[in-house]
């Protein structure tokens, strides 16, 4: 037997862009497996158009078009400027206007744009498009890869648009795997509608049309004027530890490097807090932790600053924000969906529970109905901050005995196989994603 040379192992280095180049990739940042990839296109977009719209006070309208080219998703927020698209197309940093805030929004994890801009590609193997339209501007964004160092390349084109408000975000399905759009008709529809479920304010339209089969669905706002906290509202110290607020702190300071902005004060800082905006309090609070007149950078130093003392100040001025302020859907608003779908209205019933966890406020509502004539397949809508799960039990550990929530469900005779429905919405300042795809969550402790 002929004796051979040992082999000699290479180390080879593997871009970490490399992460949103591949199917087997794009499933571990979304959450979601190839067959959910529409109805990642889905959430993401309704959950950036929807936090958009609030920013801005306006009560969203959003039209949803799904053609043989794709997806096509408008809105009329404020819409996107050019240099955040082009931030979106810089695949080395993620870009979020959330991440380091404290603050009940329906997702802070900065790439959610980033997997739709790739996942065309994935899908298709070769190249993938897609186009956003916002402010008179098109873009037009053609995603490959460089095949020895698999590293997206991108070309990114601009025209003019007629798409002055809001925005409009065109997703091209690859034709290659369209039946994986087609598959996903049902449950496209059911998760649009169920937007409408928990966001009283939202007028959506929805028209699918490919094939020859059209279906259109049209749902107006039951109250244009419902309130939850918004993205523009001021967050609050409670909801801060130590090292959240440094998070902070440090974003502040290098968004002010990178752009060549004076440094925020502390005090100015401070003052950008639910119940701290008044100069007497900024002062005080400043003067007691003896960071009157000092930029934040001198403040927060190379992070050994005073910041927890800064925190306890901040807190002893100002009052923890209560539960009901976070905004729930409301028994009306949710018994009237109920109604209309046809459940029994003597067996609707709606439970809501407020309380304080590790200083952060929780809002949680259950309803629930049976349906007489309905089918035998039970409907869930879970929401986390006014946005819709895609998959039916994101909450892996409930209760004191750990269990999901389709164990719970089964156990008190509501099975899979039952006509029920069901609606669980949970708000929170602060929500344990277990993944980027914001697909299962982590409740702490006894709020479970």
């Amino acid at each position: 037997m002929m004796k051979t040379a040992p082999l000699s192992r290479r180390i080879f280095r593997t871009s970490r862009l490399a992460e949103f180049c591949s199917q087997k990739e794009l499933i571990n940042q979304t959450g979601h497996a190839i067959a959910e990839w529409p109805l990642v296109v889905l959430k993401e977009l309704l959950d950036n158009a929807l936090d958009a719209c609030e920013e801005a006070g306006t009560a969203p309208v959003i039209d949803i078009e799904v053609s043989q080219d794709g997806i096509v998703i408008s809105d009329n927020g404020p819409g996107l400027a050019p240099e955040t698209i082009d931030d979106l197309l810089d695949y080395t940093v993620r870009v979020s206007s959330r991440e380091a805030y404290v603050s009940p929004t329906r997702g802070a994890q900065g790439n959610a744009l980033k997997t739709l801009i790739a996942m065309p590609f994935a899908l298709d193997g070769d190249r993938g498009r897609i186009l956003i339209e916002s402010r008179g501007v098109a873009h037009e964004i053609e995603f490959t890869v460089d095949p020895i160092r698999q590293e997206p390349r991108i070309a990114h084109a601009r025209d003019a648009s007629l798409v002055k408000t809001g925005a409009r975000v065109t997703v091209f399905w690859p034709d290659s795997t369209r039946s994986i759009l087609d598959c996903a008709k049902a449950r496209f529809l059911q998760v649009a509608e169920d937007y409408t479920w928990c966001n009283p304010h939202l007028t959506l339209s929805v028209h699918w049309s490919r094939d020859g089969a059209a279906t259109r669905l049209s749902i107006a706002a039951t109250n244009a004027g419902w309130r939850k906290w918004s993205p523009a509202d001021p967050t609050s110290p409670h909801w801060y530890n130590e090292f959240r607020l440094a998070r902070l702190m440090g974003a502040h300071i290098a968004h002010a490097e990178d752009n060549g902005a004076a440094c925020p004060t502390v005090r100015e800082f401070v003052s950008e807090f639910h119940g701290l905006s008044s100069t007497g309090k900024g002062k005080q609070i400043c003067d007691a932790v003896g960071a009157a007149r000092m930029s934040l950078k001198e403040f927060y130093g190379d992070g050994n600053g005073s910041i927890d003392a800064l925190l306890q100040e901040m807190c002893e001025s100002s009052r923890p924000i209560k539960p009901k302020a976070l905004g729930a859907i409301g028994k009306d608003h949710l018994a009237a969906k109920f109604v209309a779908l046809g459940v029994a209205p003597e067996s609707f019933d709606y439970r809501r529970a407020e309380f304080d966890y590790d200083g952060l406020p929780y809002l949680a509502e259950v309803a629930f109905g049976y349906c007489p004539n309905g089918s035998n397949v039970r409907r869930i809508t879970v929401v986390v901050n006014w946005a819709a799960a895609i998959g039916a039990d994101p909450f892996r550990r409930l209760g004191p005995a750990g269990e999901s929530l389709d164990a719970i469900l089964t156990n008190q005779r509501a099975g899979r196989r039952e006509p029920i429905v069901t609606v669980i919405h949970l708000a929170c300042p602060m929500v344990a994603y277990l993944d980027r795809g914001k697909s299962s969550i982590a409740i702490p402790g006894s709020a479970a």
